[in-house]
């Protein structure tokens, strides 16, 4: 978990690196919100990154204000929103696709009322217990409604290693709860950002070598 500034950079430099690489692999244009996925943990655990030094003191306390929003916003606002539609994109099946669209209100319907929170309410970030304590004025069962639209679609999927994606974000935020406590949880994100930026990259990989390796099949029967 990231506990320090240079825990986030670090975390933040190698997702970027995952990122990357992934971006590099050839995909459907359907697929491209989902190979964003590491990128977007990388700017995630960056921005918490520069917060930590505001926090520490080592940087102008300036920055905090805007990278707590910044922080906030992408993970209570931005990933359930995100997270369904990715799939959603990616899903052929189409009773599948209808349950991953009625997780997709729900992400929308979770998403809206954060923003609507973090607009209404004042936003605040401390230290505590060696982590970010992140402080806004929303109803803990929020949480509940906000895990089905995060890991709901992924479990549906037809591909496998979606699902699979799905059972470590499940089982790593689960775990995240409990070895953090509420208030600090969302500073807990690179805890398992960097297991979902694996399994994402290794999905792209092995999808694209097995691409690969039906045209080199396919060229050897033509020949």
């Amino acid at each position: 978990m990231c506990f320090s500034a240079p825990a986030s950079f670090a975390a933040g430099g190698a997702l970027a690196a995952g990122g990357i690489a992934t971006l590099r692999i050839p995909k459907k244009k359907s697929e491209v919100p989902l190979s964003l996925f590491p990128i977007i943990f990388a700017a995630h655990q960056l921005v918490e990154g520069v917060l930590w030094l505001s926090l520490t003191g080592v940087i102008s306390d300036g920055y905090k204000l805007a990278t707590t929003y910044i922080f906030i916003f992408i993970a209570f606002v931005f990933w359930p929103i995100f997270v369904p539609f990715a799939v959603y994109m990616v899903e052929p099946g189409r009773l599948r696709r209808k349950i991953i669209l009625f997780c997709q209100l729900i992400g929308l319907y979770v998403g809206i009322w954060y923003l609507v929170c973090i607009i209404q309410n004042p936003v605040d970030a401390v230290v505590a217990s060696n982590s970010i304590s992140y402080k806004m004025v929303t109803p803990s069962w929020y949480l509940s409604p906000y895990f089905i639209a995060v890991s709901v679609p992924f479990f549906v999927s037809s591909n496998r290693r979606l699902v699979f994606l799905g059972a470590a974000l499940l089982i790593s935020s689960t775990i995240a709860i409990y070895m953090a406590c509420s208030v600090t949880f969302p500073s807990v994100w690179c805890f398992y950002a960097a297991i979902l930026s694996i399994v994402i990259y290794l999905h792209f990989h092995y999808q694209a070598r097995a691409a690969r390796k039906r045209a080199t099949q396919d060229l050897q029967h033509s020949t």
